[in-house]
C-alpha cells in the first residue's frame, strides 16, 4: 500500500515541528496561539501534532473544530462548539456554557480548544451578515482571560491579517503568533524513509531534486513521494523531473491557489509586489525599499512589511534569514520551487533568442536560490554543491514551465545531451550540458555539444557553475575551455551570471555551430 496521500491530514510519517512543545505548553496555561501557514503547509497536521501532545495528558479535554459550522453566523457557532462539548448552548455568550461544562461532575481540569480553517471565520454568511470571526473569537478571548482552566489555537492564513485589520481581534491582540515555515533538506530524507524501509532508497540526487522542485511545501513534496512510489526500483532525477511536470500540467489550479494570499488585489497586492523585489535582488534589503515594494495600503488589508514578509514565508516563496520585525537591513532569499520559477517567457523575436532570453531568466532565479543547491558533506565548510544531473533536471522543469518541450538525457549524434529542448512540436532542436567548474570532464563542453550538433539543432549552450569566488574566472575560462576557438564576450552587467561568451565553430561535415556559453557562481550560506 502506498504510504503517501499527498491530498490527506493524516500521513503515515510526520514531520515533528519545533514549535509544538511551546504553543502545547502556552495552551496549558490559559494561553491563546495562532499560527500562520499557507496552503499545503501541513496547518492541519500540525493542529493533529499538538492535539496529541496534549491529550497526553489525562487531565485536559482538547477539541478540534475542523471546520466552522455551514451557517456562519456568531449564533451558530457558538451552538456548534456548545453540541461538541455537550452542553446546553447559550445564543449569547460562550461563558455561561464553558462555566457549565466545568461544573460537571468528572469535568477535566483543562480544556483546550483547536481551530482549523481560521480563515473561513472572516467570510460573510450571507450578503446581509457581518463575518462571524470578530464575534466568536473575541467571545472567547473574554471567556479564557476568566477561565484559567480554558486555552486556545487557531490556524489559517490570509484570514488571520482580515481578521486583524478588517474587523479588528482582540483574540488575535493577545495571541502568541508562530509560522509554519517550509520543510528542510533533512525533512525530505525523513519523508523517504518507507523507499529505504522496502529496500528501494532513494539517491542523494532524487532526494536533492524532490527539496529542490518542491521548495519544502509538505504537499508538494508528498505528492512526489506519492507518485514516485509504485516505481518499486531506484528513483532518477528524471523520474522526479516527470513527476512535477504532471504536477504543474495537471494541478495548475492548486499552484495558484498557493499563492491566492499574494495575488488577490480584494485582500492587497503589496506582498506580491514585495516578492517581486525579492526575487529582482535577494539578501540584504533595505527596510526603506521593503516599504516602498509593499506601497500605500491597498485592498482590505494594511499589511506591515513584517506582515508581507511572514505571509510570504507561511506561503513557501521566500527565507527569511533576519527578524523580519527588528533588523535593517533584512536578509532574504527566494526558495528553489516550483512557485519560484518564471511564469512566461521574456519576449524574443526568433527561437534562439527567445532560448537565450529564458535561459538567462532561469539562470537568474537559480543564482538567486543559491543556497538550497548546496548539501551537507563532509567537507570543512559542512556542505557541497549537488551534482550536474540535478541542475540539469531544476532547468528542464523551468523550460517546461516556460512552454518548452524538455528532454534529459536524450540520444542526438554521437552521445547523450544533458538537455534537449524543442518549442510547439517543432523539428529544431537546442541542446544544454551542465557542468560543475573542476568537476569531471569540465573543459571539454564545447566539444560536447559540437558532438551532438545535427542540421536540426540550431542552438546551443553550456552552462558552467561554481562556488568558489574566481576573480579571473572569465579569463581562466577562455584559456582552459574555449583556446584556439572564435569567441565572442557578451556583457553581463546588471545580471548575477559572471560571464558571458558566444562561441562560434563548425563540424567536420561543415554544419556551422553557435554555443552560449554562461558562468554562474553560487554563494553558501546557512548551513541547511
Amino acid at each position: 500500500m502506498n504510504p503517501y496521500n499527498w491530498q490527506s491530514h493524516q500521513p503515515r510519517i510526520e514531520i515533528p515541528r519545533s514549535d509544538v512543545d511551546q504553543i502545547a505548553d502556552v495552551l496549558r496555561n490559559n494561553g491563546s496561539a495562532v499560527v500562520l501557514g499557507g496552503r499545503g503547509m501541513g496547518k492541519s497536521v500540525f493542529l493533529q501534532q499538538i492535539r496529541a501532545k496534549l491529550e497526553n495528558d489525562p487531565a485536559t479535554r482538547v477539541v478540534l473544530m475542523e471546520t466552522p459550522p455551514a451557517e456562519l453566523t456568531v449564533k451558530a457557532c457558538l451552538d456548534f462548539l456548545a453540541n461538541e462539548l455537550d452542553v446546553p448552548s447559550d445564543r449569547f455568550s460562550s461563558r455561561r456554557f464553558l462555566d457549565a461544562f466545568f461544573a460537571r461532575e468528572g469535568a477535566p481540569e483543562r480544556l483546550i480548544l483547536l481551530f482549523d480553517e481560521f480563515d473561513r471565520y472572516a467570510e460573510k454568511g450571507e450578503p446581509s451578515s457581518q463575518p462571524p470571526g470578530r464575534g466568536f473569537f473575541n467571545d472567547l478571548e473574554a471567556s479564557r482571560r476568566s477561565l484559567p482552566q480554558l486555552g486556545i489555537l487557531a490556524v489559517g492564513s490570509i484570514g488571520i491579517f482580515i481578521l486583524r485589520d478588517v474587523l479588528g481581534s482582540s483574540f488575535l491582540s493577545r495571541a502568541v503568533y508562530r509560522r509554519l515555515r517550509p520543510l528542510e533538506r533533512a525533512d525530505t530524507r525523513t519523508l523517504a524513509q518507507p523507499f529505504r524501509e522496502r529496500g528501494t532508497p532513494l539517491s542523494a540526487e532524487a532526494l536533492d531534486s524532490l527539496f529542490l522542485a518542491s521548495g519544502g511545501i509538505p504537499a508538494i513534496l508528498t505528492f512526489g513521494l506519492q507518485y514516485l512510489w509504485p516505481l518499486e526500483r531506484s528513483v532518477t532525477v528524471l523520474d522526479v523531473v516527470n513527476v512535477y511536470r504532471v504536477f504543474s500540467e495537471e494541478h495548475a489550479e492548486y499552484l495558484a491557489d498557493l499563492l491566492s494570499a499574494l495575488t488577490n488585489p480584494r485582500f492587497s497586492d503589496g506582498p506580491l509586489r514585495v516578492w517581486r523585489r525579492i526575487q529582482a535582488k535577494p539578501g540584504r534589503i533595505a527596510r526603506r525599499e521593503l516599504e516602498s515594494a509593499l506601497g500605500e495600503p491597498s485592498g482590505l488589508l494594511n499589511l506591515k512589511v513584517p506582515d508581507a514578509l511572514h505571509l510570504l514565508e507561511a506561503v513557501g516563496v521566500i527565507r527569511l534569514e533576519s527578524s523580519a520585525i527588528r533588523d535593517d537591513p533584512v536578509t532574504v532569499f527566494p526558495i528553489a520551487g516550483l512557485l519560484n520559477l518564471p511564469e512566461s517567457s521574456r519576449e524574443q523575436k526568433s527561437l534562439g533568442q527567445r532560448f537565450l532570453g529564458d535561459m538567462t531568466q532561469l539562470l537568474e532565479r537559480l543564482h538567486r536560490s543559491s543556497a538550497d543547491f548546496f548539501r551537507p558533506g563532509k567537507q570543512e565548510d559542512g556542505k557541497h554543491l549537488v551534482p550536474e544531473a540535478v541542475f540539469a533536471g531544476y532547468l528542464v522543469l523551468g523550460f517546461d514551465l516556460l512552454g518548452w518541450r524538455s528532454e534529459r538525457e536524450s540520444q542526438l549524434a554521437a552521445g547523450r545531451t544533458d538537455i534537449l529542448l524543442r518549442r510547439n512540436g517543432d523539428r529544431e532542436t537546442l541542446v544544454v550540458e551542465v557542468k560543475i567548474w573542476g568537476r569531471n570532464d569540465y573543459r571539454e563542453a564545447q566539444r560536447q555539444v559540437e558532438s551532438y550538433w545535427t542540421q536540426d539543432v540550431v542552438a546551443g549552450a553550456v552552462v558552467q557553475l561554481t562556488d568558489a569566488d574566481i576573480s579571473d574566472w572569465s579569463d581562466r575560462y577562455s584559456e582552459e575551455c574555449l583556446d584556439g576557438l572564435s569567441i565572442e564576450r557578451i556583457s553581463t552587467e546588471d545580471s548575477p551570471i559572471r560571464g558571458h561568451f558566444r562561441c562560434k565553430s563548425q563540424t567536420a561535415d561543415g554544419l556551422q555551430v553557435v554555443v552560449d556559453h554562461f558562468l554562474v557562481r553560487l554563494a553558501r550560506r546557512d548551513p541547511r
